[in-house]
């Protein structure tokens, strides 16, 4: 028998766990939320608030939608329905919200249900935590690895691609067409010998700027020795070929001006090209190199196209 005794305990311990458990979902560090299961939030305490900058009454009477980044709706609401369906009891997720100025915070929310005796859901604990800053560090640990992942196939001189970057690129697939170019400057020992390697290094680093303006953007380009330049164009015909080598032996060929004096160089160019993709892109340098002494043999300042 449950006397008034007994309900008086009962409802002083209920009193006690409610207060309990206010205190503490306001007391957290981490962002918490009541939400119903509507979706709409109930309650919310200052730092969750403070993720999306909001004030902790502002977001009570939304729908967690509301805040969620378009993207991320799906996938949030698919979890939310297998809750509600009885399928899981809880979901956790990496996710977007917007924040009140516009901007983008990603957090990890971990959703909890509170359901009936008989299973029915009642209400939702939701817990955010701000990845915002981890994801900016990850993003740029990920920048910094892509520069030094660029720095090892760079040229520091020219700023190409250098010997290993165009080995990498050989590896690749050749697609359908492609040709290649190798390139070789005339006479450029001259430059060394008269003006010094300093004027040198500066002939080739306009070398290396004058280059990427003849090719299309996409076309590869590396200076792959001393005074040796390679280029890889795919989905390149023999005609698109010759006339790109053509404008690079007239580029490169023009005045060099260094500290006040002029050197003039030339550059000697192999071509191999295959419109029908049946040969592999090292066997395309190996003709394109035979075509290059061609050129030499053949007067040097000219591009000769592989037989």
């Amino acid at each position: 028998m449950v006397t008034n005794g007994d309900v008086g305990i009962l409802e002083r311990e209920l009193r006690t766990s409610r207060q309990m458990f206010k205190a503490a979902f306001h007391a957290a560090a981490t962002g918490k939320a009541i939400v119903a299961v509507t979706g709409i939030c109930e309650e919310v305490n200052a730092p969750f608030a403070a993720v999306l900058g909001y004030a902790p009454g502002e977001l009570a009477g939304m729908h967690f939608a509301d805040f969620t980044h378009p993207h991320d709706i799906r996938a949030d609401l698919h979890l939310f329905d297998e809750v509600m369906r009885g399928e899981r009891d809880s979901y956790q997720m990496e996710k977007r919200y917007l924040h009140k100025d516009g901007s983008i915070v990603h957090v990890l929310l971990t959703a909890t249900v509170v359901r009936e005796e008989d299973g029915t859901p009642i209400r939702f604990i939701s817990e955010v935590v701000d990845l915002t800053e981890r994801m900016e560090a990850r993003q740029a640990l990920q920048e910094v690895n892509v520069r030094l992942q660029r720095q090892v196939v760079t040229d520091h001189l020219t700023g190409l691609y250098n010997r290993r970057g165009f080995e990498e690129a050989l590896s690749g697939p050749l697609g359908h067409s492609a040709s290649l170019l190798l390139i070789d400057l005339d006479h450029f020992k001259h430059i060394n010998d008269r003006l010094g390697h300093k004027a040198g290094d500066m002939v080739l680093a306009e070398v290396g700027r004058r280059l990427p303006l003849q090719i299309r953007e996409g076309d590869f380009v590396a200076r792959v020795g001393g005074d040796e330049f390679g280029i890889i164009m795919h989905h390149a015909d023999r005609l698109l070929a010759e006339k790109t080598a053509a404008r690079i032996v007239k580029q490169l060929g023009t005045v060099y001006e260094v500290d006040g004096a002029f050197a003039h160089i030339g550059a000697s160019v192999g071509v191999s090209c295959t419109e029908e993709g049946d040969i592999s892109l090292r066997e395309l340098v190996c003709r394109a190199d035979e075509a290059l002494y061609a050129a030499k043999r053949a007067g040097r300042s000219r591009w000769q196209l592989a037989a």
